[in-house]
């Protein structure tokens, strides 16, 4: 194991990449408990303790602690979030925005710098909400707090969105995903030393404590599983004559994934549920609505299951087009057996699609809605925060994490650290 790890230094540009991925996460982390000027740090505790869990512990999960800090990066990336949903889903319905995704690597960038303007601007609302909301724990509040105060929510929001796109484009993962797993494991040790401590003091049985170690190691086997679980459709390709040589003949295999988004329908579902909690926590009037929406609710989670299937289908449709893929597997000479090429073969290709996907629409949405279920039956008020949602996001990063540095080593040629089963343990 320790060689196979150590090979990830001996390549230059791996061990940079990994190095600035890491310089990046201190970066979040510090930026996370460094509170924004002017708030009384005993009242901002008190202020906590009278909020409890809910949606605001929820939230405060995501950021990895800087919601409670009140911190720089306290919005963290759900602005970001919210605008690359928004979109993903306009480009689907505008044709304006459908021609730019079309235009190649040019459309995809003023794609993305409208994505970045959306970002600002609901970062500038949340930060704003955000503020009036935390007014009861200011020392000594003032047009220049909030003013300042907004500044610096949204500063940081901006922040982490474009560390984000670098950790991409020059560390290892996908930079928006990796810095959401780090705010979650930020958080882990505090929430099961919670959980211990309900146990202890006899708020629970250590009967569910057993319980929910049962269940940790289930949903990490279950997104392992799913995560790597594939339905292979069956290529065949004719022979073909060209002077002396034949070509074709031969069959090969078009893998569909069961969970194709990873953790992209979570992650979009959660952020997306942000939206109603800030709009009626901002008017004074429609807060009394605020427990009905709640988190652990029965509205919150019937919405946050219908958004996973969404959202599963839907990231799936826009990375994923069976008409385009039965029209290359036409060019190319192949057919799938028993089907007609053409029409027939993206109709069957799309079926299998959507079988595959439900089952992985299934399991993701009650992997998000365990977590409810089991903190109701067992009274256990730190459960959720360190189950379902937040294992199935620190696994599925971190499993993408290690396929990018795998590819990483085979392209240098290190075959003999794939073949010998890779940091994942599969084979080659």
């Amino acid at each position: 194991m320790w060689e196979k790890v150590a090979h990830l230094w001996r390549i230059p540009e791996l061990r940079k990449r990994i190095l600035f991925t890491l310089g990046a996460v201190v970066v979040v982390r510090l930026g996370a408990l460094i509170t924004v000027p002017g708030i009384d740090s005993e009242i901002l505790k008190d202020f906590w303790e009278n909020q409890g869990a809910g949606i605001f512990g929820f939230f405060d999960m995501f950021s990895g602690g800087a919601l409670s800090n009140f911190s720089l990066f306290a919005l963290g990336v759900t602005p970001y979030i919210n605008a690359s949903i928004i979109f993903s889903l306009l480009t689907s319905v505008v044709p304006k925005l459908k021609e730019l995704q079309r235009q190649g690597r040019e459309g995809r960038r003023k794609i993305t710098a409208y994505t970045r303007w959306a970002t600002v601007i609901l970062a500038l609302l949340q930060g704003m909400v955000m503020t009036y909301w935390m007014r009861s724990a200011v020392a000594a509040s003032g047009v220049w707090f909030y003013a300042s105060t907004i500044v610096i929510l949204v500063t940081g929001t901006i922040f982490l969105m474009w560390l984000g796109e670098r950790m991409t484009e020059n560390g290892i993962g996908n930079g928006i995903s990796m810095i959401i797993m780090v705010g979650i494991l930020a958080r882990f040790p505090n929430q099961i030393s919670r959980t211990a401590l309900q146990i202890s003091s006899g708020g629970a049985s250590i009967i569910w404590g057993l319980a929910l170690i049962a269940l940790f190691i289930v949903v990490i086997a279950g997104v392992i599983m799913v995560q790597q679980g594939q339905r292979k459709i069956q290529i065949q390709y004719a022979k073909r004559t060209s002077g002396r040589r034949v070509y074709g003949g031969h069959s090969s295999h078009l893998p569909i994934r069961v969970n194709q988004g990873g953790v992209i329908p979570i992650i979009f579902a959660s952020a997306l549920l942000t939206v109603p909690v800030t709009v009626i926590s901002a008017i004074p009037s429609a807060q009394r609505f605020l427990p009905y929406i709640t988190q652990g609710s029965l509205a919150y989670v019937v919405c946050y299951v219908l958004l996973i299937f969404f959202f599963t289908f839907f990231y799936s449709s826009i990375v994923f087009e069976p008409t385009e893929v039965a029209k290359n597997i036409r060019d190319s000479g192949g057919f799938i057996p028993g089907v007609r090429p053409g029409r027939s073969t993206a109709e069957y290709i799309s079926g299998v699609l959507n079988r595959v996907l439900m089952i992985g629409a299934v399991f993701l949405a009650s992997v998000a809605a365990l977590p409810y279920v089991f903190s109701a039956l067992s009274g256990l008020t730190a459960a959720f925060l360190v189950g379902g949602t937040s294992l199935l996001i620190v696994v599925g990063v971190g499993m993408d994490t290690i396929m990018q540095i795998e590819a990483h080593l085979v392209m240098r040629h290190y075959e003999s650290l794939a073949k010998s089963g890779g940091l994942l343990g599969r084979r080659g």
